[in-house]
Protein backbone atom coordinates (compact mmCIF):
# COMPACT_ATOMS: atom_id res chain seq x y z
CA UNK A 1 0.00 0.00 0.00
CA UNK A 2 2.52 1.97 0.66
CA UNK A 3 4.33 1.67 -2.75
CA UNK A 4 1.13 2.61 -4.22
CA UNK A 5 0.72 5.43 -1.99
CA UNK A 6 4.17 6.66 -3.29
CA UNK A 7 3.62 6.20 -6.70
CA UNK A 8 0.32 7.95 -7.05
CA UNK A 9 1.96 10.67 -5.18
CA UNK A 10 4.92 10.55 -7.57
CA UNK A 11 2.51 10.16 -10.88
CA UNK A 12 0.58 13.43 -9.67
CA UNK A 13 3.65 15.54 -8.95
CA UNK A 14 5.02 14.15 -12.61
CA UNK A 15 1.85 14.49 -14.36
CA UNK A 16 1.22 18.20 -12.83
CA UNK A 17 4.73 19.64 -14.55
CA UNK A 18 4.20 18.73 -17.36
CA UNK A 19 0.98 20.11 -18.03
CA UNK A 20 2.51 22.95 -16.82
CA UNK A 21 5.46 22.41 -19.38
CA UNK A 22 2.85 22.16 -22.04
CA UNK A 23 1.95 26.07 -21.38
CA UNK A 24 -1.33 25.29 -22.47
CA UNK A 25 -4.65 26.65 -20.76
CA UNK A 26 -6.37 23.24 -20.15
CA UNK A 27 -9.56 21.87 -17.73
CA UNK A 28 -10.28 18.54 -16.64
CA UNK A 29 -7.32 16.73 -16.59
CA UNK A 30 -6.49 13.20 -16.26
CA UNK A 31 -4.39 9.99 -17.35
CA UNK A 32 -4.26 7.14 -17.29
CA UNK A 33 -1.00 4.44 -16.80
CA UNK A 34 -1.61 1.37 -19.13
CA UNK A 35 1.36 -0.38 -18.09
CA UNK A 36 4.63 -0.37 -16.97
CA UNK A 37 7.77 -2.72 -17.59
CA UNK A 38 11.18 -2.89 -16.29
CA UNK A 39 13.99 -2.46 -19.36
CA UNK A 40 17.38 -2.97 -18.08
CA UNK A 41 17.99 -0.37 -15.94
CA UNK A 42 14.69 2.05 -16.03
CA UNK A 43 11.18 1.84 -15.44
CA UNK A 44 9.04 2.49 -18.36
CA UNK A 45 5.55 3.78 -17.81
CA UNK A 46 3.08 4.23 -20.86
CA UNK A 47 0.26 6.98 -19.93
CA UNK A 48 -2.41 8.94 -21.87
CA UNK A 49 -2.94 12.11 -20.87
CA UNK A 50 -6.52 13.71 -21.71
CA UNK A 51 -7.62 17.40 -21.23
CA UNK A 52 -10.00 20.05 -22.51
CA UNK A 53 -7.73 22.71 -24.09
CA UNK A 54 -9.50 26.00 -23.27
CA UNK A 55 -8.48 27.85 -25.76
CA UNK A 56 -9.25 25.78 -28.49
CA UNK A 57 -12.30 24.81 -26.92
CA UNK A 58 -11.61 20.96 -27.52
CA UNK A 59 -10.55 17.79 -25.96
CA UNK A 60 -7.03 16.34 -26.45
CA UNK A 61 -4.76 13.69 -25.57
CA UNK A 62 -0.95 13.08 -25.59
CA UNK A 63 0.00 9.35 -25.25
CA UNK A 64 3.47 9.28 -23.81
CA UNK A 65 5.93 7.31 -21.99
CA UNK A 66 8.12 8.11 -18.73
CA UNK A 67 11.39 6.83 -18.02
CA UNK A 68 12.88 6.33 -14.45
CA UNK A 69 15.76 4.90 -12.70
CA UNK A 70 14.52 1.61 -11.65
CA UNK A 71 14.52 1.32 -8.22
CA UNK A 72 17.39 -1.13 -6.29
CA UNK A 73 20.07 -0.48 -9.55
CA UNK A 74 20.09 3.57 -9.67
CA UNK A 75 24.21 3.57 -7.98
CA UNK A 76 24.73 0.39 -10.48
CA UNK A 77 25.45 0.65 -13.96
CA UNK A 78 25.90 4.47 -14.29
CA UNK A 79 22.19 4.66 -14.35
CA UNK A 80 22.19 8.35 -13.10
CA UNK A 81 24.91 9.64 -15.90
CA UNK A 82 22.63 7.59 -18.32
CA UNK A 83 19.97 9.89 -17.95
CA UNK A 84 22.27 12.89 -17.31
CA UNK A 85 23.13 11.87 -21.08
CA UNK A 86 19.69 11.51 -22.09
CA UNK A 87 18.46 14.62 -20.78
CA UNK A 88 21.29 16.76 -21.79
CA UNK A 89 20.25 15.09 -25.41
CA UNK A 90 16.52 16.12 -25.19
CA UNK A 91 17.65 19.85 -23.74
CA UNK A 92 20.67 20.98 -25.67
CA UNK A 93 20.60 18.75 -28.94
CA UNK A 94 17.10 17.40 -29.79
CA UNK A 95 14.65 20.04 -32.04
CA UNK A 96 11.07 19.81 -32.50
CA UNK A 97 10.92 19.42 -35.83
CA UNK A 98 13.54 16.59 -36.46
CA UNK A 99 12.73 12.69 -36.61
CA UNK A 100 12.74 12.14 -32.30
CA UNK A 101 9.95 11.78 -29.98
CA UNK A 102 8.71 14.72 -28.69
CA UNK A 103 10.01 15.56 -25.31
CA UNK A 104 7.37 17.09 -23.03
CA UNK A 105 9.43 16.78 -19.62
CA UNK A 106 12.91 16.16 -18.18
CA UNK A 107 14.12 16.49 -14.28
CA UNK A 108 17.25 15.36 -13.42
CA UNK A 109 17.33 14.50 -9.60
CA UNK A 110 19.85 11.54 -8.94
CA UNK A 111 20.11 8.97 -7.57
CA UNK A 112 16.44 7.60 -8.10
CA UNK A 113 14.08 10.22 -8.97
CA UNK A 114 15.02 11.55 -12.57
CA UNK A 115 12.02 11.40 -14.98
CA UNK A 116 12.01 12.06 -18.65
CA UNK A 117 8.35 12.52 -20.40
CA UNK A 118 8.46 11.81 -24.21
CA UNK A 119 5.92 11.24 -26.74
CA UNK A 120 4.79 7.88 -27.36
CA UNK A 121 5.22 7.97 -31.17
CA UNK A 122 2.96 4.75 -32.22
CA UNK A 123 -0.08 6.75 -32.95
CA UNK A 124 2.83 8.71 -36.04
CA UNK A 125 3.12 5.23 -36.84
CA UNK A 126 6.21 4.37 -35.89
CA UNK A 127 6.70 0.73 -33.61
CA UNK A 128 9.13 -1.35 -32.18
CA UNK A 129 10.72 -3.99 -34.79
CA UNK A 130 9.74 -7.49 -34.83
CA UNK A 131 13.16 -8.37 -35.26
CA UNK A 132 16.24 -7.86 -32.52
CA UNK A 133 18.77 -9.08 -34.42
CA UNK A 134 19.06 -10.97 -38.03
CA UNK A 135 16.94 -7.89 -39.63
CA UNK A 136 16.00 -8.35 -43.39
CA UNK A 137 18.04 -5.42 -45.52
CA UNK A 138 15.09 -3.45 -46.17
CA UNK A 139 15.35 -2.43 -42.39
CA UNK A 140 19.28 -2.61 -42.02
CA UNK A 141 18.93 0.14 -45.17
CA UNK A 142 16.58 2.09 -43.22
CA UNK A 143 18.79 1.90 -40.19
CA UNK A 144 21.64 3.51 -42.18
CA UNK A 145 19.82 6.00 -43.74
CA UNK A 146 18.77 7.47 -40.31
CA UNK A 147 22.30 7.02 -38.70
CA UNK A 148 23.55 8.70 -41.40
CA UNK A 149 21.52 11.89 -40.75
CA UNK A 150 21.90 11.80 -37.15
CA UNK A 151 25.59 11.54 -37.61
CA UNK A 152 25.18 14.13 -40.58
CA UNK A 153 23.23 16.49 -37.36
CA UNK A 154 26.99 16.62 -35.39
CA UNK A 155 28.39 17.47 -38.36
CA UNK A 156 26.49 20.14 -39.27
CA UNK A 157 26.56 21.72 -35.61
CA UNK A 158 29.97 21.18 -35.32
CA UNK A 159 30.72 23.32 -38.15
CA UNK A 160 27.74 26.12 -37.86
CA UNK A 161 27.30 25.83 -34.20
CA UNK A 162 30.80 25.02 -32.98
CA UNK A 163 30.48 26.52 -29.34
CA UNK A 164 27.67 24.96 -28.45
CA UNK A 165 28.53 21.77 -30.05
CA UNK A 166 31.71 21.02 -28.26
CA UNK A 167 29.64 22.29 -24.77
CA UNK A 168 27.50 19.46 -25.27
CA UNK A 169 30.58 17.22 -26.02
CA UNK A 170 31.95 18.16 -23.02
CA UNK A 171 28.90 17.82 -20.50
CA UNK A 172 28.09 14.31 -21.72
CA UNK A 173 29.12 11.68 -18.74
CA UNK A 174 31.17 8.83 -19.67
CA UNK A 175 29.56 5.20 -18.93
CA UNK A 176 32.21 2.59 -19.99
CA UNK A 177 34.75 3.35 -22.02
CA UNK A 178 37.35 4.35 -18.87
CA UNK A 179 40.35 2.75 -17.33
CA UNK A 180 39.40 1.76 -13.97
CA UNK A 181 39.88 -1.65 -12.20
CA UNK A 182 36.68 -1.89 -10.81
CA UNK A 183 34.91 -1.38 -14.56
CA UNK A 184 32.63 -4.51 -15.47
CA UNK A 185 32.41 -3.34 -18.80
CA UNK A 186 35.73 -4.25 -19.16
CA UNK A 187 36.11 -7.60 -18.09
CA UNK A 188 32.72 -7.66 -20.28
CA UNK A 189 34.34 -7.04 -23.13
CA UNK A 190 38.03 -9.49 -22.25
CA UNK A 191 36.04 -12.20 -20.77
CA UNK A 192 35.29 -14.43 -23.85
CA UNK A 193 36.94 -12.01 -26.52
CA UNK A 194 38.86 -15.27 -27.81
CA UNK A 195 36.46 -18.00 -27.63
CA UNK A 196 35.84 -17.33 -31.37
CA UNK A 197 39.63 -17.98 -31.99
CA UNK A 198 39.63 -21.11 -30.07
CA UNK A 199 37.14 -22.21 -32.26
CA UNK A 200 38.80 -21.44 -35.53
CA UNK A 201 42.01 -23.12 -33.98
CA UNK A 202 40.32 -25.84 -33.35
CA UNK A 203 39.05 -26.10 -36.29
CA UNK A 204 42.45 -26.31 -38.28
CA UNK A 205 42.20 -22.55 -39.14
CA UNK A 206 45.47 -20.14 -40.06
CA UNK A 207 47.66 -20.50 -36.82
CA UNK A 208 49.49 -17.45 -37.21
CA UNK A 209 46.02 -15.42 -37.96
CA UNK A 210 44.75 -17.17 -34.68
CA UNK A 211 48.14 -16.19 -32.84
CA UNK A 212 47.86 -12.63 -33.81
CA UNK A 213 43.98 -12.85 -33.51
CA UNK A 214 44.77 -14.11 -29.39
CA UNK A 215 46.69 -11.93 -28.65
CA UNK A 216 44.93 -8.61 -29.25
CA UNK A 217 41.33 -9.89 -28.29
CA UNK A 218 42.97 -10.94 -24.86
CA UNK A 219 43.05 -7.03 -24.23
CA UNK A 220 40.06 -6.29 -26.26
CA UNK A 221 38.65 -3.84 -24.21
CA UNK A 222 41.96 -1.45 -24.50
CA UNK A 223 43.35 -2.56 -27.46
CA UNK A 224 39.94 -2.10 -29.58
CA UNK A 225 37.48 -0.76 -27.88
CA UNK A 226 38.90 2.62 -25.74
CA UNK A 227 41.00 3.03 -29.20
CA UNK A 228 37.82 3.05 -31.03
CA UNK A 229 36.12 5.10 -29.48
CA UNK A 230 38.90 7.69 -29.42
CA UNK A 231 38.00 11.30 -31.05
CA UNK A 232 39.61 11.02 -34.32
CA UNK A 233 39.38 14.38 -36.29
CA UNK A 234 37.55 15.36 -38.99
CA UNK A 235 35.39 13.10 -38.88
CA UNK A 236 34.53 12.47 -35.22
CA UNK A 237 30.64 13.39 -34.61
CA UNK A 238 27.81 12.76 -32.07
CA UNK A 239 27.62 9.34 -31.83
CA UNK A 240 24.34 7.04 -30.69
CA UNK A 241 26.72 5.06 -28.84
CA UNK A 242 24.21 1.74 -28.12
CA UNK A 243 22.71 1.43 -32.15
CA UNK A 244 20.89 -1.52 -31.85
CA UNK A 245 17.28 -2.39 -33.50
CA UNK A 246 15.83 -2.47 -29.50
CA UNK A 247 17.03 1.28 -29.80
CA UNK A 248 15.19 1.95 -32.87
CA UNK A 249 11.24 2.43 -33.92
CA UNK A 250 10.24 1.72 -37.61
CA UNK A 251 7.44 2.91 -39.76
CA UNK A 252 6.00 2.14 -43.51
CA UNK A 253 6.36 4.95 -45.67
CA UNK A 254 3.37 5.52 -48.32
CA UNK A 255 6.60 4.68 -50.84
CA UNK A 256 6.84 1.30 -48.90
CA UNK A 257 10.28 2.38 -47.69
CA UNK A 258 10.71 1.71 -43.93
CA UNK A 259 11.95 5.08 -41.59
CA UNK A 260 13.95 4.67 -38.70
CA UNK A 261 13.31 6.68 -35.62
CA UNK A 262 16.05 6.52 -33.13
CA UNK A 263 15.42 6.44 -29.18
CA UNK A 264 17.69 5.95 -26.35
CA UNK A 265 20.22 8.12 -26.12
CA UNK A 266 22.18 7.37 -22.70
CA UNK A 267 25.03 6.01 -24.36
CA UNK A 268 25.44 9.25 -26.75
CA UNK A 269 29.02 10.21 -27.33
CA UNK A 270 32.04 12.11 -29.26
CA UNK A 271 33.52 9.01 -31.83
CA UNK A 272 33.55 8.54 -35.36
CA UNK A 273 31.15 6.61 -37.04
CA UNK A 274 32.53 3.30 -37.15
CA UNK A 275 30.83 3.21 -33.37
CA UNK A 276 27.34 2.75 -34.52
CA UNK A 277 28.05 1.40 -37.86
CA UNK A 278 29.82 -1.81 -36.48
CA UNK A 279 27.55 -2.19 -33.19
CA UNK A 280 24.60 -2.24 -35.88
CA UNK A 281 26.16 -4.57 -38.45
CA UNK A 282 27.66 -7.35 -35.85
CA UNK A 283 24.76 -7.37 -33.84
CA UNK A 284 21.69 -6.72 -36.15
CA UNK A 285 22.79 -7.87 -39.80
CA UNK A 286 22.79 -11.39 -40.75
CA UNK A 287 26.58 -12.29 -41.58
CA UNK A 288 25.07 -13.52 -45.02
CA UNK A 289 23.80 -10.15 -46.15
CA UNK A 290 26.82 -8.24 -44.48
CA UNK A 291 28.42 -10.78 -46.78
CA UNK A 292 26.74 -10.10 -49.69
CA UNK A 293 25.54 -6.54 -49.40
CA UNK A 294 28.19 -4.91 -46.73
CA UNK A 295 28.94 -2.08 -49.79
CA UNK A 296 25.41 -1.54 -50.76
CA UNK A 297 24.50 -0.57 -46.93
CA UNK A 298 27.45 1.50 -46.49
CA UNK A 299 26.47 3.40 -49.89
CA UNK A 300 22.89 4.05 -48.15
CA UNK A 301 24.90 5.53 -44.79
CA UNK A 302 26.95 7.90 -46.92
CA UNK A 303 23.82 8.91 -49.40
CA UNK A 304 21.74 9.91 -46.54
CA UNK A 305 25.02 11.39 -44.60
CA UNK A 306 25.95 13.75 -48.28
CA UNK A 307 22.51 14.14 -48.30
CA UNK A 308 21.83 16.11 -44.73
CA UNK A 309 24.63 18.25 -45.48
CA UNK A 310 24.59 19.66 -48.94
CA UNK A 311 21.07 20.88 -47.46
CA UNK A 312 22.90 22.22 -44.62
CA UNK A 313 25.30 23.77 -46.99
CA UNK A 314 28.56 22.23 -45.87
CA UNK A 315 28.96 19.11 -47.35
CA UNK A 316 33.15 18.46 -47.90
CA UNK A 317 33.71 16.09 -50.69
CA UNK A 318 37.17 15.40 -49.38
CA UNK A 319 36.38 15.22 -45.39
CA UNK A 320 33.10 13.18 -45.65
CA UNK A 321 33.91 10.88 -48.72
CA UNK A 322 32.51 7.63 -49.31
CA UNK A 323 35.89 6.33 -49.03
CA UNK A 324 37.34 8.34 -45.65
CA UNK A 325 33.66 6.66 -44.15
CA UNK A 326 35.11 2.95 -45.29
CA UNK A 327 38.48 3.75 -43.90
CA UNK A 328 36.95 4.45 -41.13
CA UNK A 329 35.11 1.65 -40.19
CA UNK A 330 38.30 -1.02 -41.53
CA UNK A 331 39.82 0.54 -38.77
CA UNK A 332 37.34 0.34 -36.21
CA UNK A 333 35.12 -2.39 -37.49
CA UNK A 334 36.35 -4.89 -34.67
CA UNK A 335 34.32 -2.48 -31.98
CA UNK A 336 31.39 -4.15 -32.63
CA UNK A 337 32.60 -7.72 -33.24
CA UNK A 338 33.62 -7.55 -29.19
CA UNK A 339 30.38 -6.64 -28.31
CA UNK A 340 28.90 -9.44 -30.55
CA UNK A 341 31.35 -11.32 -28.68
CA UNK A 342 29.23 -11.11 -25.03
CA UNK A 343 25.92 -9.42 -26.22
CA UNK A 344 25.25 -11.62 -29.63
CA UNK A 345 24.94 -14.74 -27.38
CA UNK A 346 21.86 -12.91 -25.44
CA UNK A 347 20.38 -11.63 -28.31
CA UNK A 348 20.11 -15.01 -29.50
CA UNK A 349 19.03 -16.81 -26.85
CA UNK A 350 21.73 -18.75 -25.66
CA UNK A 351 22.42 -16.92 -22.45
CA UNK A 352 19.80 -16.06 -20.28
CA UNK A 353 20.17 -12.06 -18.48
CA UNK A 354 19.08 -13.47 -15.51
CA UNK A 355 21.02 -16.71 -15.35
CA UNK A 356 24.39 -14.33 -15.80
CA UNK A 357 23.04 -11.84 -13.31
CA UNK A 358 23.10 -14.94 -10.85
CA UNK A 359 26.23 -16.21 -11.74
CA UNK A 360 28.21 -13.10 -11.92
CA UNK A 361 26.51 -12.24 -8.58
CA UNK A 362 27.90 -15.49 -7.05
CA UNK A 363 30.85 -15.87 -8.59
CA UNK A 364 32.21 -12.51 -9.51
CA UNK A 365 31.89 -10.59 -12.92
CA UNK A 366 35.24 -12.46 -14.45
CA UNK A 367 34.84 -15.82 -13.14
CA UNK A 368 30.27 -15.71 -13.85
CA UNK A 369 31.24 -14.86 -17.67
CA UNK A 370 34.24 -17.45 -18.27
CA UNK A 371 32.29 -20.02 -16.85
CA UNK A 372 29.32 -18.78 -19.57
CA UNK A 373 28.88 -22.04 -22.39
CA UNK A 374 29.96 -21.19 -25.77
CA UNK A 375 28.83 -24.14 -27.97
CA UNK A 376 29.96 -24.50 -31.77
CA UNK A 377 26.63 -22.98 -33.28
CA UNK A 378 27.61 -19.93 -31.56
CA UNK A 379 30.99 -20.18 -31.92
CA UNK A 380 30.66 -20.56 -35.77
CA UNK A 381 28.48 -17.54 -36.16
CA UNK A 382 30.90 -15.21 -34.39
CA UNK A 383 33.73 -16.86 -36.34
CA UNK A 384 32.24 -15.78 -39.79
CA UNK A 385 31.58 -12.61 -38.52
CA UNK A 386 35.67 -12.35 -37.82
CA UNK A 387 36.59 -13.55 -40.72
CA UNK A 388 34.05 -11.37 -43.28
CA UNK A 389 35.43 -8.44 -40.95
CA UNK A 390 39.40 -10.11 -41.96
CA UNK A 391 37.63 -9.92 -45.92
CA UNK A 392 36.74 -6.64 -45.72
CA UNK A 393 39.89 -5.23 -44.73
CA UNK A 394 39.23 -4.37 -41.15
CA UNK A 395 41.95 -6.38 -39.60
CA UNK A 396 45.23 -5.18 -42.05
CA UNK A 397 46.06 -2.98 -39.55
CA UNK A 398 46.52 -6.26 -36.91
CA UNK A 399 47.71 -8.56 -39.44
Amino acid sequence: MSHDKDFKKWIEDVMSKIIENLGLDVDKVRYKVSESINKYMSTIYYVLLQFENKTKEQNEEFPMILKKPLLNVAVAGYINEQFHNEILFYQMYARPDENFPRCFYVDERPPNDSVIALENVNKRGYHSCSYKYNAPLDYTLAAMREIGRFHGKGYVMKKLQRDKFFDIVTRLQEVRYFKTMENDYKLLCNANSTRTVEYLRNHGHDAVFCDKMEALLLNAFDEVMMKTVEPLEPLSTLCHGDLTLDNMLFKTKDDGQYRAMLIDFALIRYSTPVVDLSTYLCLCCPNEIIKDKFFEIMRAYHDALKEYLLEAGIWDMEKYSYEALLDDYRKGGLFGFVIANFYLPVLLGYHIPDVMKQQTDRLGMWEGMKQLKYDDELCKILADTLLILRDLGCLKHIL
